[in-house]
């Protein structure tokens, strides 16, 4: 409804059900012949068509928490009780179908805050009871370009002071994380974090001076010259460059961040001295950026200065070069198998990357390479 209104794409549907959403999205996937999923739990059914498309059926319910931060205890309720869980005035509003005429519903005034361009939350306790809610809000300001209501920021202000953003895990807050980095203008995003105090729940030492939030632009310049090479993660390694290898610690364990993300992370700050101390020397085939993820040579770019975060941007846009030759191509023409046609390849690879040979010079360097190796 909010985008609706808005006239913003509507890119996903609900539809709210007083009764038995689950028998009715049943129902309706048989009518539309349409794949379903059901989450019982929730009281929802997920319609998913062919062309890729989806519509959310749900059972008007209402939530209980048993304790801040703690994920709700559901229940089925009217639509004006469903209407008054939710997160903002903004998408607290519905409009009820019927032949012939429609009725937009709108219980908390979330039109009016849609004219007025403010993010409001429903009542005292939404920040306590969903922490998280916090997190939304700045995702949702970001996005719109709106303002979070006065009451609103003192509602969140309380909600840290008492502890309950200490309840949420770090896989929920994770989540938030990734959906807020995730959408463009990132240095808002984190200006807003910081001016609600909600770095405290992340980790107390991360910065959004205008350093970083400099930084966090010619981020998203830098990936938007090389779309789909890098994702959240990017933005997060920025935010993260003036950490300490304590600091890079906690704020991964806040985040409950394992596997490579998580290594990543934690070794941040090493890797970004050992970066700053090499960046003199740095090609596209040589140790340190060739060792690096797109997300770690593009977050140095965007941290380092001038000619060095130019270098690197060209490291990193280098890195996602391939060879159009292979081994099949080198024992047609005549060289013999063996480890030496790998060892020639690598070698075929780092010239191209270091722009010593063209691609039309690939085959030749390469056999050269093999033969020089094989003897």
């Amino acid at each position: 409804m909010r985008d609706l209104l808005l006239r913003r794409p509507v890119m996903d549907l609900d539809l709210a059900v007083e009764g038995d959403g689950i028998a009715f999205g049943r129902a309706l996937a048989r009518e539309l012949r349409a794949g379903l999923r059901v989450h019982e739990r929730f009281g929802t059914a997920v319609l998913e068509f062919p062309d890729g498309s989806r519509l959310d059926v749900a059972s008007t319910r209402e939530e209980t928490y048993e304790r801040g931060g703690a994920l709700p205890r559901v229940v089925g309720a009217p639509l004006a009780r469903d209407l008054a869980r939710r997160d903002f005035t903004i998408n607290a509003m519905a409009v009820r179908l019927a032949f012939g005429r429609s009725e937009l519903i709108d219980p908390f005034g979330g039109h009016r805050d849609l004219v007025r361009k403010r993010i409001r939350m429903l009542h005292a306790d939404s920040p306590q009871d969903d922490p998280t809610r916090a997190f939304r809000a700045v995702r949702y300001a970001n996005r719109l370009g709106f303002g979070i209501e006065r009451e609103t920021r003192d509602w969140i202000a309380r909600a840290l002071d008492s502890g309950a953003f200490e309840a949420i895990s770090g896989d929920r807050l994770r989540r938030e994380l990734v959906l807020l980095l995730s959408e463009t203008n990132r240095a808002r995003a984190v200006a807003l974090l910081a001016r609600l105090g909600l770095l405290r729940a992340l980790e107390p030492a991360l910065a959004s001076d205008s350093r970083v939030l400099s930084a966090l632009k010619r981020a998203e310049a830098i990936a938007g010259r090389h779309p789909g090479t890098a994702d959240w993660f990017l933005y997060l390694l920025v935010w993260a460059g003036k950490l300490d290898a304590e600091g890079a610690a906690r704020l991964c364990r806040r985040l409950s961040l394992a596997g490579e993300r998580g290594r990543a992370l934690r070794r941040w700050p090493e890797t970004l001295a050992n970066l700053r101390a090499e960046i003199s020397g740095i090609t596209p085939s040589r140790e340190p950026a060739s060792g690096l993820s797109a997300n770690q040579i593009a977050a140095a770019a965007a941290l380092v200065p001038g000619v060095a975060a130019r270098r690197l941007e060209r490291a990193f846009v280098q890195l996602e070069t391939r060879l159009s030759v292979g081994g099949r191509d080198l024992i047609a023409a005549g060289v013999p198998e063996g480890p030496h046609i790998g060892r020639a390849l690598q070698a075929t690879l780092c010239a191209l990357r270091d722009g010593r040979i063209s691609r039309r010079e690939e085959l030749a360097f390469a056999i050269r390479a093999a033969l020089h190796e094989a003897s």
